[in-house]
């Protein structure tokens, strides 16, 4: 069965070089139901809906953008509507959809964001399974293991990884250590005064989901494993509570994206639920770090806010979008919210 996925992800891969556009959708969803039908479970469908309200004064020029969920193995868009309509979207290196929109002399405004969906949840038992991870040469491999702003590769913590693999080569084995190390050794605590991983004390680990997940990215990419950052919603039908979260991935060729959470795992004491599963029910808006701002942020615009909220944002990058990020001339007040407005029937 291993080798008989292996074979049609080849496959997938190499017919997608040859296909249309329209073709290669149909091929990748014909891919997933395939090789996922054993994996993905549980689905049930949900209705949410954000909110987000700016004051100012009549002559102040606001600038936003906003991230637009998208279909993966876990999750389907089953509807999206956005009001007012972005002036523009685009897509950036990690394939998110990034909405923008740009309002000039009004002094209220309000944008409103209705996503119907339906999330699975998922299950894999590695230890059965081998981890192939995608050729050195690849796109994917070289985007996902490289050190960038937030996961910085520093000699301290490539010391670290080293000695927390103790020389296994396996790389389930590796994997499985770093997040035993990270959930034993990491205390939430928010808020974080400085983002990125080279600014942790790693004889006190101390942060929050993003700090947990970022982490473990970066240790996994010391190692030659493609990992990714997550951001997104938890979200809890029984309270009908719906939460912010970040979590981490891991790329299989065999699989696709697998969920590691070791903040949910270290807080809940229980490492195999969080380790390549998805128990709950998420939803992705953005996935990995430094989302492009276009057009830019002009100099002289306040971006003081999202700094307080311990959010990074320069004038061209943000770290990540959960769902929102925005910027004017002048000073504004601004709210948000995000809540199932129904659980959908099944």
């Amino acid at each position: 069965m291993n080798y008989l996925k292996a074979k049609l992800r080849e496959l997938w891969e190499c017919s997608l070089l040859l296909q249309s556009h329209e073709q290669k959708k149909f091929t990748k969803s014909l891919f997933s139901i395939i090789v996922n039908i054993n994996m993905i479970y549980s689905p049930k469908k949900f209705n949410i809906n954000y909110q987000a309200n700016f004051n100012t004064s009549d002559n102040n020029i606001i600038r936003v953008w906003l991230a637009q969920p998208l279909n993966s193995t876990t999750q389907k868009i089953d509807s999206f509507l956005i009001s007012p309509r972005p002036q523009k979207h685009y897509r950036d290196i990690h394939g998110n959809k990034i909405l923008y929109f740009e309002f000039k002399g009004k002094k209220n405004i309000n944008i409103q964001m209705n996503i119907k969906t339906t999330l699975w949840k998922n299950k894999i038992n590695l230890k059965k399974e081998k981890i192939l991870v995608p050729g050195i040469y690849t796109k994917l491999f070289n985007q996902y293991t490289k050190s960038e702003k937030f996961l910085e590769q520093t000699p301290i913590i490539k010391t670290l990884t080293k000695q927390t693999i103790n020389n296994n080569n396996r790389i389930l084995n590796q994997i499985e250590s770093i997040f035993d190390y990270i959930i034993k050794n990491f205390q939430y605590c928010y808020p974080i005064k400085q983002r990125g991983v080279k600014y942790l004390n790693l004889n006190k680990l101390r942060g929050d989901c993003g700090e947990y997940s970022s982490l473990f990215v970066t240790m996994c990419r010391i190692l030659k494993i493609p990992a990714r950052n997550n951001t997104g919603f938890v979200i809890f039908p029984k309270q009908k509570r719906i939460v912010e979260h970040g979590w981490a991935s891991i790329y299989s060729k065999l699989y696709g994206w697998l969920d590691f959470d070791t903040q949910y795992a270290s807080l809940e004491k229980n490492a195999k639920k969080y380790f390549a599963q998805r128990n709950d029910y998420r939803i992705i808006f953005t996935n990995g770090f430094n989302i492009p701002l276009k057009p830019t942020i002009p100099k002289g615009y306040k971006i003081n806010y999202w700094n307080k909220l311990g959010l990074p944002l320069n004038n061209n990058s943000v770290q990540t979008l959960q769902p929102i990020v925005f910027t004017s001339e002048k000073k504004i007040r601004f709210n948000d919210i995000i809540k199932l407005v129904k659980k959908c029937p099944d």
